[in-house]
Order: structure tokens, then sequence, then C-alpha cells
């Protein structure tokens, strides 16, 4: 009987001495193609479970935006013959949880159990997995509650401005959806919708599986295989990845008018790098040196120095087939001219310098120090496996992380600063105020400015006809 299509057992390997070591880790494929993760964590009486179902809101198909969420939030009301509320309960009686996660370019599905109720947590999980209930009443639900969720987030000037960015920057791009999904097309999702996106993508050869916890890795294997063995693939389950982005090749401003916000948020930003690209790491070490943290370049000079706000970042959002790099910080409505101006001069000048010893050190001790903190629970670091699983990563990819970061030099951080962060009169520039009081100083600053409500944002993203 042929169990695994392959079973690989990384431990015991000699490593520098920089380098973390981790739990043994079991990596398995299915028969079915379902990719199959176990490490062995020994500490805590706890098995965590962290699925990745590699389709999101970029496989959403036009005219039903929202979608993949609706399918995330209503897989877990109901499931086998449990209805929603014995599922709850089900799960509750144990002091369990299950929890779903809608993302653009997957579905995270995740899951904690006691060591003691493995075999029962496990088949909990492969019912909401293999068998949910999908009723009409409960998909009706998880539809209300998500395109309640889409209005009230009109209301948060952070929210408005995160979603109005990724409309403004990626248009009708698959990267350009809004996870949630749009007002217009979420009301119009019923179960066939959600039925049609679930039979199509969620497959175990489009799924990835991991299991941290206090079990043995064969045993687990053993009963995985058990429980989802069975589980059919399908062909087309795997999806055609987007093509990267166009990125913006002017800066261009769009001003969100909210006329009750007594802030200004501003994101600003363009097309970058793909979580697999090799420059990523260097990439993470230079963003932590400009926008990274409290000791960054953006909190020295706009908060610091300046007093403009209490809180600016910089970040690359990477995804399967490209991403952004985005900057954002807030500020008072009269002095949002000046603010953005000074980010992006301060963007601007570090992309186009070699970064400060002291500053690349001072990034690198953080990063390096702060990796083994973020894997110290099994949660943790069941999502970094399958982060690395899904995207394809070197398996040594943690393993190895900290010697990689020590070996980041100066002309590094410049080299990817210079490729990966745009000129600043090359960004999509959002920001969200009130027009009466920073329309004018923007235009005088910048030119055109284009003047929307945020509702309207969501028009900015979808397809031309």
């Amino acid at each position: 009987m042929k169990a695994l299509a392959l079973l690989l057992i990384l431990s015991g390997f000699a490593y520098a001495e920089d380098d973390l070591r981790l739990p043994r880790v079991t990596r398995a494929i299915f028969d079915n193609g379902l990719h199959v993760i176990v490490a062995e964590y020994h500490e805590l009486p706890l098995v965590e479970f962290h699925l990745i179902v590699g389709a999101g809101a970029a496989q959403d198909p036009a005219g039903k935006e929202g979608v993949s969420a609706v399918t995330a939030n209503a897989l877990r009301r109901g499931a086998g013959k449990l209805s929603a509320e014995e599922l709850a309960r089900a799960i509750e009686s144990l002091g369990g949880r299950i929890s779903t996660t809608p993302g653009t370019d997957g579905t995270i599905v995740t899951a904690e159990f006691l060591r003691d109720d493995f075999a029962a947590g496990l088949d909990l999980l492969r019912q909401v997995m293999l068998d949910p209930k999908f009723s009409r009443d409960e998909v009706r639900r998880a539809r209300e509650e998500q395109a309640a969720a889409i209005v009230a987030g009109f209301e948060d000037a952070s929210t408005v401005a995160e979603k109005c960015y990724g409309n403004f920057l990626y248009g009708s791009h698959p990267y350009g959806r809004p996870v949630e999904g749009r007002r217009s097309t979420v009301s119009d999702i019923g179960r066939s919708d959600v039925t049609a996106y679930y039979d199509r993508w969620y497959r175990p050869n489009n799924t990835t599986l991991v299991l941290v916890g206090d079990v043995s890795a064969v045993d687990a294997v053993i009963r995985l295989r058990e429980a989802f063995g069975a589980w059919r693939a399908r062909p087309d389950a795997i999806p055609l990845r987007p093509t990267a982005p166009e990125p913006v090749a002017a800066r261009r401003v769009l001003l969100v008018d909210k006329p009750d916000a007594t802030q200004a948020q501003i994101r600003f930003g363009n097309v970058a790098i793909k979580r697999s690209d090799p420059d990523y790491l260097p990439a993470q070490v230079a963003n932590t040196i400009l926008g990274g943290g409290f000791t960054s370049k953006l909190i020295e000079e706009l908060r610091v120095k300046r007093s403009l706000t209490y809180a600016a970042w910089s970040m690359f959002a990477a995804r399967f087939g490209g991403g952004d790099f985005r900057l954002g910080t807030f500020t008072k409505n009269p002095t949002t001219a000046e603010t953005l101006d000074l980010a992006l001069t301060v963007e601007g000048d570090f992309r186009n310098r070699l970064p400060d010893r002291k500053a690349l050190d001072k990034a690198k001790s953080y990063l390096r120090g702060q990796f083994p903190l973020r894997l110290e629970t099994p949660d943790a670091l069941a999502a970094r496996l399958a982060e690395i699983e899904f995207y394809g990563l070197p398996v040594d990819e943690l393993a190895t992380f900290r010697r990689r970061v020590a070996a980041v030099t100066p002309a590094d951080v410049q080299r990817v600063a210079r490729a990966h962060m745009p000129p600043p009169d090359r960004v999509a520039v959002v920001v969200v105020g009130q027009a009466s009081q920073v329309r004018a100083p923007l235009e005088a600053k910048f030119g055109p400015v284009e003047t929307v409500a945020p509702d309207a944002c969501e028009k900015l993203s979808m397809p031309r006809r």
C-alpha cells in the first residue's frame, strides 16, 4: 500500500553556530496531493493545526467578489451531522478552537486542541474541511455579517486608507480586490456561489496542512492520512497565479474625503517584491531601518524631530505573483501636505544612500533577536512552516534566518532599497481626511488631486468594460 508519495525527515543536521535549532520536522505528500508537515513540540500538551487552502480573493469570480471570504466564514457554521450550534458546542467542550481567515492568495484554517483530545479534535477539523453543511441560513448570516463589516469599515479612517490604497494601486488586477468583497457584490452571494467556490478550490492537491504539537510524528502522519486520505483531488483545483501587477509610472494622488476625520491618514507606495524573491530577506532588513520600529528613520524624522505624528511605518506586502511596498502614517489635517512631503523625502533619501552602519547593525540585531521569540509557540511555528511550504521557500528558511540576516551588508540594503522601494515621483498616494482642509495644500505641493468618497474607492478596482 502506497501510504505516502514522499516522506522526508529533517533533523539532526549540523548547522552553523548562528543557525536556529528547530523541532524535528516531517514532510509528506499523500496520494491525493495533500502536503503535510508535522513538527514534534513537546513543551506544551497541545496540538496546533494550520491549513492553507491555495485560493483566496484573487480567485473570486467577476461579480462575486467576496465569495472566498463568505465561504471561509461559513465553513465552520455546521459540518457533518452537526449544526452550527452543535459544532460550536463540540469544539468548546474540548476547550479547543477552529477559526478561518480569508486572504488574497489563500485561505487559512487553524485549530487548537489539547494533546489528549487529538483524535476528537482532528475528527471535528476533518468534518469542517471535508463536509461543511453550508446551510442556506448560515450562508445568509455569514454574508450579512460580512456586508455589515464592510459598511462599518467606512467609519474608520485607517481601514479606509488601507482599502483605498489597494484599490488605487492595483486597479482591476486580482490583488486589487478587497478580501471582504464589495457591498455591491457580497449582497448577491448565495449558497450556490459558496458551494461552487468550495467544490472547486477546497481540495487536497490545493492544500497544505501543518501539525505542530505534543505528538509522535509517525503516529500523527498515520492519523492525518486516515482523516484526510479519502479527500478527493480535482485537477483544476490549483489556480493559475496572477501575473505581476503593473507598477505606477508617475505619482498619482487620491484624496478620500471624510468630513468627520479629525486626522488625515496617509499611504503611498508602488508594486514591489513577491514572497519567493531571494531579495525578500535583505529587503526586510532595509525596511526595518526605514520604518520597521520605534527607532526607524521615519519615526526619527516625522515624530521625534518634527512632532508631526505619533506613528509612521513601512512594509512589504509580498504575495505569490508580486506585491507592494507601502508607507503609512497619520497627522492633523492642517499638516497633511507637510507630513506627506517629508515622508516622501525620507523614503527617497533612504533608497539613494548607503545606510548608516550603526543603524544597520541595530536592525540586524533586532531581527535576529526577535526571530526565535516569534517561533516560541506551536501556533507561531506552524504558521511559519505553512508559509514556507505554500510559497515554495527553501526548507532551511527558518534554520538559517539569523545567519543570513547577519550577512546583509550596507551595499545589499542600498541595492534592494533602490530595486524595490519606489522613487518619490513614482508612487500611488492615498490621503483620507477632510477635503475642505487638505485638498488645497495637497494640490499646491503635488499638483492635481483626484477626490472621491470612501465608498467610491471600490470602483477603482472594478474591471473596466
